[in-house]
């Protein structure tokens, strides 16, 4: 698409895109080193989240570091599929930590991770993203989390496709974003964690899977699951 580095640039403005090298307070670390529950980057990060959320049950940090995870992800990698740019490789990431353990951005930095405009179908971006991804739900599967299969963590990589998308049209980028959201939830064989369609309140984008941090009065996603239910705070 015309003008697409322009307004890749823009995605900026609206998505945590990731980053080419870390801060001064920053650690680096390859991304499968991260996920390696042997290792204390992950287990270290499950825990913080846990404090910072003074959550009872283990589930709640597991599932809001798949939520940051897969944010990071789609931001990454669905402004380029929705705008016909060369879809970045996710192979060689390396996560971004603060000095705290969190998971704040990921660097993509080299020349080898980029697939050709060839390659950067809806079917290459799940590719990358499952690749991604599945380390990550193994690893906290390990740690005490839900299964490494479960829609808790996988919901997170699918069902953010939507908030991206309608990130990206806030800036007034070309294209039809719902049809682009279409064909990753398709891609993605999980079409079950993102229901695509008109809502009262103007919204066409609905996550199914909750990233549990309104449990600690921090409020809701745009996208919630739980934007029509009963239990919702008010």
């Amino acid at each position: 698409m015309r003008d697409s580095g322009t307004w890749l640039s823009r995605c900026s403005e609206v998505l945590p895109r990731p980053v080419a090298a870390p801060g001064p307070d920053h650690i680096l670390v390859d991304w499968r080193e991260y996920c390696d529950p042997a290792v204390r980057w992950l287990r270290a990060c499950v825990e913080e989240w846990q404090e910072r959320g003074q959550f009872r049950h283990h589930r709640a940090g597991t599932v809001l570091v798949a939520f940051r995870a897969g944010w990071l992800a789609t931001s990454a990698t669905v402004p380029e599929y929705h705008l016909g740019a060369p879809l970045p490789s996710l192979a060689g990431a390396r996560a971004v930590l603060d000095s705290e353990g969190r998971l704040m951005h990921l660097s993509l930095s080299g020349s080898d991770q980029v697939l050709s405009d060839a390659d950067a179908s809806a079917d290459a971006w799940w590719s990358e993203l499952h690749q991604f991804f599945a380390p990550l739900a193994e690893g906290l599967a390990a740690v005490g989390g839900p299964p490494a299969d479960s829609d808790q963590y996988w919901g997170n990589p699918v069902g953010l496709v939507g908030e991206v998308l309608r990130r990206v049209a806030t800036l007034g980028a070309p294209g039809d974003v719902r049809a682009s959201a279409h064909r990753l939830r398709a891609a993605s064989g999980r079409e079950h964690l993102l229901v695509l369609r008109n809502h009262p309140d103007g919204s066409w984008s609905r996550r199914r899977t909750c990233c549990q941090w309104w449990r600690r009065d921090g409020g809701y996603c745009t996208d919630c699951v739980l934007h029509d239910s009963p239990v919702r705070a008010r």
